[in-house]
């Protein structure tokens, strides 16, 4: 939805624009002939019982609201009457309700800032917009391209308007009362299924956004934000309004419908005007819920993979992006209404804008149409919207020189300018003028600016930020606790059970391989032949027979030294004293094990150990931490603590434990060799796995110890959080460090 066709426009906004040729200080307000713009329009709506009238300036999109008294003032300024006369004016018409003189004058100021007036001997204020020609340039061509931006690119669409219309006669009944009944109550009913499964949501969304699926995600996101319009189209139809244009914006080169129903805020109702802003994430919001249930109901693999996608981006998109308050989509326009602040974000830039004058040049005017919690609350938000808008902006620069290479390079460069350049360039040109008249209040801004650039660079780039080293954990028993089989065979007897207390040389169970035992059986008859032929050959005294039967007696005696060693091993014994720890052991009864098989662990509870998988930029600080505690956090914030023992020095793309990968719920993302996918044998698909399983990245192994107090807390498999010590880089190297790992893991990700 698209109330305000202009966009990114705030760095303008915030440096401000001096666009006055005399300095505000000196001027004698109250003898100030002033005059409304020519194209502004006011009409008056009702709002709470009380006179409200709404200002637009058709041209910009833009909405202000004022009271009877300032509506009354403002239609005295007609260009020959000063602000003095005018003011005498209104109170001659309202008495004691007309505002006084000081009012008049901040009621003038704001006009004058927000462009809907102008001084007599001045000319009209000049209105840039895009599609449109400007009063003071004839030329569309030469306006459009005055407002290009590489990262957004507004193409309206012919015939578009006419075609909503349309649909929204066929598809009004949507947002009559007793479908969006219904469609809450599914969409809360969807939310609670969901919640119920989870983990196995997440455990499936890792896929979706693997590299061969970003095309199937850009063609739902599409249809989806198309339907999205619609349903704005179609809701702003239904409540009286009409939608003026509709066509496709260009984000980052990717398009994305959007619908202009700025006539709304003709509606006297504001309960309808937030009506249309939710309309498009009510639609998503049941669309994603539809999706739920067929994910959840749904066998078919191919329809539960397209509802996943359906979900993921109808949820994702409207929580970061139509409900961001921050930016001008859907929830910034509720808050606006629920705020009853018509043009928030002008207002919170000209709010952050007097600030910035205030402290920078000395400006000590003040000028707000809002009183009590409005003022403040308009304050805040214009310095939270230029906070998330410089991210965003840093954000999409940063993306498209890694998405695009040095096409995007050159993107970043040309959108920074737009950015950050051309208003930089209006600022200095505003100060060079101001230094005709005001030559302190550029110093003083001059040196201002200066160190708060200095000081926010030095914070950027040079600053130390302290911060630990935070690194997946996952506690599990000392390896050598491990019973591996021996060799391989049917598991055909078991001695213990789990829990109980074995001591070093018991027997915990009994593998039968009738093949090894027969061949076992056949070397010793062949022992026995040859050793009889041995016999005869020294009796006959046949030297080179004699030799040759002494090999081949060695040969069958170091064959059958093997297979009996391995026929030993089928008596599985505890190699220490311990517990028995198995997980499902009955379970593997009668089954196949194969050679270096865990069948079971054999420790004590304080034999356990804690398994760290460190990052390669940070296995510099945590090698510093060797012999030093260690605080664990646990997913419940509960805390324990470890000492680091030893640290590997080689990295290694193997997954030391299943449950840290990301197939298994673990934060480690891993690729799965395509030779496990074939593997048809279900005894051996979990170690198949495991070995199959590599890391995108290769990552060093870490050991800590733990007390025995909290060996004996602390559950094997359980997954923590190993934070070490502190770490001291600024945020541009941190944000530097991020970018090369997430380019490094997109570059193992496609090959």
């Amino acid at each position: 939805m698209d109330r305000f066709p202009s966009s990114l426009e705030f760095v303008a906004s915030l440096v401000g624009r001096v666009t006055m040729q005399r300095d505000p200080g000196t001027i004698d307000w109250q003898q100030q002939p002033i005059r409304i713009a020519a194209d502004v329009k006011v009409w008056p709506v009702r709002e709470t019982g009380e006179p409200i009238y709404r200002i637009e300036i058709p041209a910009t999109h833009q909405f202000f609201r004022v009271g009877l008294s300032e509506y009354t003032f403002l239609s005295a300024l007609d260009g020959h009457r000063t602000i003095a006369q005018a003011c005498g004016l209104v109170t001659a018409k309202m008495g004691r309700a007309a505002p006084s003189s000081s009012q008049c004058e901040s009621i003038a100021r704001w006009l004058i800032d927000h462009r809907l007036a102008h001084f007599a001997d001045a000319p009209p204020p000049r209105r840039e917009h895009l599609g449109h020609a400007s009063p003071a340039d004839n030329s569309q061509t030469k306006s459009i391209l005055a407002r290009w931006n590489p990262f957004w690119i507004k193409m309206p669409v012919p015939g578009a308007a006419g075609l909503l219309q349309y649909l929204s006669r066929v598809l009004g009944f949507l947002f009559s009362t007793p479908v969006l009944i219904v469609g809450m109550l599914i969409i809360v009913a969807a939310l609670v299924g969901l919640t119920s499964r989870w983990s196995e949501f997440i455990a499936g969304a890792s896929s979706i956004f693997d590299p061969s699926n970003w095309a199937w995600l850009l063609f739902t996101a599409i249809g989806l934000k198309l339907i999205h319009e619609v349903g704005h189209a179609i809701a702003c139809h239904r409540a009286g309004g009409s939608v003026r244009e509709a066509g496709v914006v260009w984000v980052l080169m990717t398009p994305l419908a959007y619908v202009d129903v700025s006539s709304c805020w003709r509606l006297p109702l504001r309960w309808s005007r937030i009506g249309v802003a939710a309309a498009g994430m009510f639609i998503e919001g049941l669309i994603a819920s539809l999706a739920i249930g067929g994910w959840m109901l749904s066998d078919d693999e191919m329809f539960r993979w397209w509802c996943h996608h359906v979900i993921l981006t109808a949820g994702l998109s409207t929580i970061l992006f139509n409900a961001n308050v921050l930016m001008r989509f859907d929830g910034y326009f509720m808050l606006s209404d629920v705020m009853d602040v018509p043009n928030l974000a002008t207002e919170a830039n000209q709010s952050v804008r007097q600030f910035l004058r205030r402290w920078f040049l000395g400006d000590a005017s003040w000028n707000s149409s809002h009183t009590g919690w409005r003022r403040p609350a308009v304050f805040v938000y214009g310095w939270s919207a230029v906070a998330w808008r410089v991210l965003v902006c840093v954000s999409l620069a940063i993306a498209a020189s890694t998405m695009l290479g040095g096409a995007g390079i050159v993107l970043s460069i040309l959108g920074l300018w737009m950015w950050w350049g051309k208003p930089l360039v209006q600022f200095l040109k505003s100060m060079r003028t101001l230094w005709d008249t005001e030559p302190i209040q550029v110093c003083r801004g001059t040196v201002l600016g200066t160190t708060a650039v200095g000081v926010f660079g030095w914070m950027l780039f040079s600053m130390p930020i302290p911060s630990s080293v935070r690194v997946p954990v996952v506690v599990q028993y000392d390896p050598d606790s491990a019973i591996r089989v021996g060799a391989e065979g049917f598991l055909i007897e078991l001695n213990v059970n789990e829990g109980d207390k074995v001591e070093a040389g018991d027997l915990l169970a009994t593998i039968e391989n009738r093949e090894l035992k027969q061949r076992v059986a056949e070397l010793e008859i062949a022992q026995k032949q040859n050793d009889i032929r041995l016999r005869k050959a020294i009796e006959s005294r046949e030297e080179s027979e004699r030799l040759n039967l002494l090999d081949n007696r060695q040969a069958i005696t170091d064959k059958l030294a093997t297979l009996r060693t391995q026929s030993d091993q089928l008596n599985v014994v505890a190699n220490r004293a311990g517990v028995v720890i198995a997980d499902d052991l009955p379970s593997k009864l009668n089954t196949y094990v194969h050679e270096g098989d865990v069948l079971m662990v054999v420790a004590a509870e304080s034999d356990k150990e804690v398994l760290a998988v460190i990052d390669q930029s940070q296995v510099d600080d945590v090698r510093k931490q060797i012999g030093q505690p260690v605080r664990l956090v646990a997913p419940g914030r509960q805390t324990f603590w470890a000492t680091l023992d030893q640290l590997q020095p080689r990295a290694s793309d193997r997954v030391p434990n299943a449950s840290l990968a990301a197939t298994h719920g673990g934060p480690l993302a891993v690729r799965v060799d395509d030779a496990s996918e074939d593997s048809s044998n279900d005894d051996r698909l979990g170690e198949d796995m495991i070995d199959s399983m590599r890391l995108l990245q290769p990552h060093f192994r870490g050991v800590l110890k733990l007390p025995r107090e909290e060996a004996q807390r602390l559950p094997s498999g359980l997954r923590l959080e190993a934070r070490f010590g502190w770490h001291q880089a600024s945020i541009a190297k941190r944000v530097r460090l991020w970018f090369q790992n997430a380019l490094a893991q997109a570059s193992q990700e496609t090959r």
